[in-house]
């Protein structure tokens, strides 16, 4: 009966979801931080090369959906851009964006995930290499 309880509590310590916190594993699975239910991740780019673009921001938009999923995280909807600031460095600018997420652990209609191909797809590019096609 012991080994039940502690399995309980192990489980409940990897996925806090289970146990009542969705927004708790959320965190715990943002290296870069979040907001409630939103996994936020953060870009550090050389503020010479980075253009603005929307291509730009697709591409790290696709990537946050991508770390999320890593990280056992369902991203709904597309991820934002949530600004940017300059970085200690003075060369880089660190850019900020974050997607609504559920944990994978008590997520119910995983089919309702964005992928990043979802992401690229929604802008207008494919995913297929040029060998492929």
């Amino acid at each position: 009966m012991a080994v039940a309880k502690k399995a309980t509590s192990a489980r409940a310590k990897q996925f806090p979801a289970k146990a009542g916190e969705p927004e708790t594993e959320v965190d715990e699975r943002s290296a870069d931080g979040s907001d409630g239910m939103r996994h936020v991740k953060e870009f550090v780019v050389l503020a010479r090369q980075w253009g603005d673009s929307e291509d730009e921001h697709t591409a790290n938009k696709a990537g946050v959906a991508n770390e999320a999923i890593q990280r056992g995280l369902h991203p709904r909807g597309e991820a934002t851009f949530d600004g940017s600031e300059e970085h200690p460095d003075g060369l880089s600018l660190v850019l900020t964006y974050s997607v609504e997420t559920v944990p994978a652990s008590i997520d119910h209609s995983p089919e309702d995930t964005t992928t990043p191909r979802d992401v690229i797809e929604a802008h207008g590019g494919d995913t297929i290499s040029k060998s492929e096609a």
